[in-house]
């Protein structure tokens, strides 16, 4: 063996009388292995988790106090070691004394006899061997050492990939408000201008026919008269679509007065059986006083959320009929809308409760505006129907959140075109 061997593969001899650790040495060191004397057990003892190949213990060096010591350190060691000893003992025949100092040496664990005088080919195969154990056992400490470097690794850049994430989702989730709020004013906005300018223009344009249905004396009043009720369909189309962008009823009287009104329209359009099923506001205790309205924020989160609802149970559901409820109990606005129709699919479900997508824009988008509220969104759907719950807590939370929203003053001057073509959608 080179004799730059590692201090890891030294061999420690403990051989305290006579000349034995000189002799060993000598031998040793003549095939290269390098070697040191101890004094005690102690020695060696320190030695087994590491900092030594093997070990050489006169058995007559051996008392009880130094077999518990290795013992203990023997059995201490860590997974990947077997530290090898070599014990030298007396020829001559078995006793029962030399059978008892064999169990004795049991607890040092992974022990080899030699018998002496010694002989040198058999105490240098003996030490290699040990020692090629040795090095294996090493191998796998270094390959434990650096796998657990780098599942340390591994963990830092998971940890870091997490946080990096949530930063990211944050930053996301704060653009997706932020859109949907501006989408909100949007609406608002095209609403108040269908509204004031060009169904004044639709005004103007019947006053006209009518006063010409007036000085005509019937002449053409045929082709007035389908042109005046022409511009009454127009008008009432753009009445229609601009109360469902932004319904005035939802700023003047709040949630529920627009979801009735909604609700109204919604089933005499599509021909669903809408069941409206409202906690009253003055069915409460005797004494107890009558609850104010709910933040700005929370009513229009509550409104789209009936509006997506029910659209999507007229679209996809087959259902012929639909249960709306709502209800504020403890602090929380709870709204459900249930249809009793085909469902949807288990793997749409799974995907949206763990991603939030996979089942349209519009559910995603309601599932973001409740979470910026700090409420939650769920659907339960199988073969016998869907139920949308949307649950807001009406606490402090909300209120910050209706001071954030953005004023109408930050909203570009015209809208999108994109935006103004999905207005049909809602009607």
């Amino acid at each position: 063996m080179s004799p730059t061997v590692n201090s890891d593969y030294r061999v420690l001899v403990l051989a305290p009388f006579g000349k034995d650790a000189i002799l060993v040495r000598e031998v040793l060191e003549r095939s290269g292995i390098p070697v040191g004397v101890v004094a005690n057990a102690g020695s060696i003892a320190l030695c087994v988790a590491g900092g030594a190949g093997a070990a050489i213990v006169a058995e007559e060096a051996l008392d009880e106090e130094g077999i518990e010591l290795l013992g203990h350190s023997v059995a201490e060691q860590p997974a990947w070691s077997d530290f090898p000893i070599i014990v030298l003992t007396g020829g001559g025949a078995t006793t029962p004394y030399t059978e008892q100092m064999v169990r004795s040496r049991t607890p040092m664990g992974n022990v080899n006899l030699i018998e002496r005088p010694l002989r040198p080919a058999t105490l240098i195969s003996s030490v290699r061997t040990a020692i090629r154990s040795r090095l294996r056992q090493y191998e796998m400490r270094d390959h434990l050492q650096e796998r657990e470097q780098v599942e340390d690794e591994l963990r830092r850049a998971h940890d870091e990939l997490e946080s990096l994430v949530e930063r990211r989702t944050m930053a996301l989730r704060k653009l997706s408000a932020r859109l949907m709020r501006v989408q909100d004013e949007e609406r608002r906005r095209i609403a108040r201008e269908l509204h004031d300018g060009l169904g004044q223009w639709l005004a103007a344009a019947q006053i006209n026919v009518d006063m010409a249905l007036l000085h005509d004396a019937g002449k053409h009043s045929l082709m007035l008269q389908e042109t005046r009720n022409l511009i009454d369909h127009a008008v009432s189309s753009i009445r229609t679509m601009s109360y469902l962008l932004h319904p005035p009823l939802l700023d003047e009287a709040g949630f529920e007065a627009a979801a009735h009104w909604f609700i109204d329209g919604f089933s005499k359009r599509s021909a669903l059986t809408i069941k409206a099923n409202f906690g009253h506001p003055d069915a409460r205790p005797a004494g107890k006083a009558m609850s104010g309205r709910m933040p700005e924020v929370v009513e229009l989160a509550l409104f789209r959320a009936l509006q997506e609802g029910l659209t999507n149970a007229h679209r996809h559901s087959a259902s012929s009929s639909v249960e709306v409820r709502f209800e504020r109990i403890d602090g929380c606005a709870v709204l459900e809308i249930e249809d009793f129709g085909r469902g949807l699919p288990q793997a749409v479900i799974e995907r949206f409760q763990r991603t939030g997508t996979g089942s349209g824009v519009g559910l995603a988008g309601i599932r973001e505006r409740i979470k910026e509220l700090g409420g939650d969104f769920t659907i339960q759907s199988d073969s016998t129907g869907t139920r949308l719950r949307s649950s807001v807590p009406l606490t402090e939370g909300t209120s910050k959140a209706q001071a954030n929203s953005i004023a109408v003053k930050d909203i570009p001057a015209s809208p999108s075109r994109d935006f103004v073509s999905n207005i049909h959608r809602v009607v």
